[in-house]
């Protein structure tokens, strides 16, 4: 049998793999710390629930680009959370943000351009169609956040190709967030090279110094697709329902988007949408929620940064979404010693000999002999933690409801230090 040979070179998502392979140790009777795998530690608000429940008898298609009043409501979220202006018109529903990234990567020609320190499924997207890409440099200083100077010296050695960026803030893996400031710079290189921008806001509540991520599509509206949906914010990441918003000046394109989904997913199940609706309409009691979440998150950050960088491994410094990567370079010459020569041995050391699990970098563009690694630090329950709001959660909250951070940490730290 023939396979395309774009496919056949692709492997499972390592995301995905790696919940897996944690999912049949546990089965075992094996105890893994799961820092390997990004999925939000919070049960989905009763309010969002509900609303699934109460269609759960609907089996009606909905038309392919969304429900209509899920558009309009998600045109409003825009609005109010981010000051962006998208029509319902533009904004078009899919089963997760995942999936809408990849139809507008089939529809788009040209060159990708992925920052070093993205996600791990975009350029297996790419790929996967036999599009070209390019992996941005970026630095550590900045925890691998694109400087502009970078973009523009890439745009100028390439003047004639059509470029689309792919920037996620807040970040996976980095847990980096772009400043204003830093977001305008990005855009006007955008703008003065005509560079159409895929903007992947996913984790935008999810910030530990302000209500929201700032958007580039809020400096560079005429060329930013924004994407975003169910699975972070509102930890309904089973749920597979994402948004993609497009500019008003490719509105052309929604015939051509119409056409796509109704050949591929047909329309997102029509109980899901309807929680859709719930979700994005938001009330007191669920933007509560949100920021309650988001409290836990960076109280749990700031303990697991400051842990390990105290024990020599360099970190980034969480900003918001689940994430940091953690840099073993400085014990190069103890992981010699080990015979561990790649980010993937390391990785399967770790998860063998100290029962933590970590994705390597190779996976997020680094040079596979570089030790660094993502570091999701959401193994808890976040049912287990109280909902008030408190002003002062210090270790001992962690140690009570999030046992699992504590004890990965504190093999990370014992491997440095013995």
């Amino acid at each position: 049998m023939k396979i395309n040979p774009n496919i056949k070179e692709l492997k499972p998502s390592a995301t995905l793999a790696i919940n897996e392979k944690v999912k049949l140790l546990r089965s075992q009777g094996e105890s893994v710390v799961h820092f390997g795998f990004g999925q939000s530690p919070f049960p989905i608000h009763t309010e969002i629930v509900n609303a699934l429940k109460e269609e759960a008898a609907n089996n009606n298609y909905l038309p392919s680009l969304g429900l209509i009043e899920l558009r309009e409501s998600i045109a409003t979220y825009l609005r109010k959370w981010h000051g962006l202006d998208f029509n319902a018109d533009t904004v078009f529903i899919g089963p997760g943000s995942k999936e809408l990234l990849y139809q507008t990567i089939l529809i788009l020609e040209g060159t990708f351009l992925i920052p070093q320190g993205s996600w791990v499924s975009y350029l297996p997207q790419i790929k996967a169609k036999g599009g070209n890409f390019t992996i941005l440099p970026t630095d550590a200083n900045s925890d691998y956040k694109l400087d502009a100077n970078t973009l523009a010296s890439y745009c100028e050695s390439n003047p004639v190709e059509q470029k689309t960026i792919i920037l996620n803030s807040p970040n996976n893996p980095t847990g980096a967030v772009y400043s204003a400031e830093e977001l305008k710079q990005l855009a006007a290189v955008c703008r003065e090279y005509g560079v159409i921008v895929f903007s992947d806001e996913i984790y935008s509540r999810i910030t530990f110094e302000s209500a929201t991520a700032p958007s580039i599509a809020s400096y560079y509206p005429e060329r930013t697709f924004i994407y975003s949906g169910m699975s972070k914010i509102f930890s309904a990441g089973g749920y597979r329902c994402g948004f993609m918003a497009i500019p008003q000046d490719f509105s052309h394109l929604k015939s051509t988007f119409q056409s796509l989904f109704s050949e591929t997913f047909s329309a997102v199940a029509s109980p899901v949408q309807y929680a859709g609706l719930a979700a994005f309409q938001g009330s007191e009691a669920l933007d509560a929620y949100v920021q309650r979440n988001t409290q836990i998150l960076s109280i749990i950050a700031s303990y697991v940064y400051k842990k390990l960088s105290a024990a020599g491994i360099q970190c980034t410094k969480p900003e918001g979404a689940f994430y940091m990567m953690v840099d073993f370079s400085p014990f190069q010459q103890k992981l010699d010693g080990l015979g561990l020569q790649s980010s993937e041995t390391v990785a399967n050391y770790f998860l063998d000999q100290l029962g933590v699990a970590l994705l390597p970098g190779s996976d997020f563009y680094f040079p596979a002999s570089v030790p660094i690694f993502r570091l999701a630090f959401v193994d808890f329950n976040g049912a287990d933690w109280p909902r008030e709001p408190a002003t002062e959660e210090g270790i001992a909250s962690i140690e009570k409801y999030s046992p699992k951070i504590v004890e990965g940490v504190a093999k990370l730290v014992t491997f440095c230090k013995s």
